[in-house]
């Protein structure tokens, strides 16, 4: 009976493990242009494991010399890898920290698509997902064309 319990202990160990394992850091979310999917800049945050413990990291606020020319007649597009966040924060301002235009707060999920109400031009996209670990920020240069 004794092996039986061993057994059964590692078993459960073992995918406790592997689903904490997913949750260990915040899964990523790319903006989809014409070229494919772009990386964010990842801003700072913390994150909880779950079990007591957690990391932060801390960023610099980006630098970018090239926006990601996007036609500014259709939505703006956004995939998530899993596991999915609990909800979105999108905003979009003229430069980094700026002041906000636009904000709108969402479900999440693997892809999604948002129209800002702003003319043609440049302007960063803030996308924030929210899980129950912490909140991650991504950050994208745009051309709305």
């Amino acid at each position: 009976m004794s092996k039986r319990l061993m057994l059964l202990s590692i078993l459960l160990a073992t995918i406790l493990a592997s689903c904490r394992g997913n949750l260990a850091e915040p899964s990523l979310i790319y903006l989809i242009s014409n070229d494919g999917l772009v990386d964010g800049f990842q801003s700072s945050y913390c994150w909880e494991d779950g079990i007591g413990g957690g990391i932060c990291k801390d960023t610099v606020a980006p630098y970018f010399e090239d926006s990601i020319p996007l036609d500014g007649s259709a939505p703006i597009r956004f995939q998530l890898d899993t596991p999915l966040p609990d909800m979105v924060t999108l905003t979009i301002s003229k430069e980094v920290l700026g002041e906000t235009i636009f904000s709108e707060t969402m479900p999440a999920s693997e892809r999604i698509e948002w129209s800002p109400a702003v003319a043609p031009g440049e302007y960063i996209i803030a996308v924030h997902g929210h899980w129950k670990q912490g909140v991650v920020g991504y950050w994208f240069s745009v051309s709305l064309e």
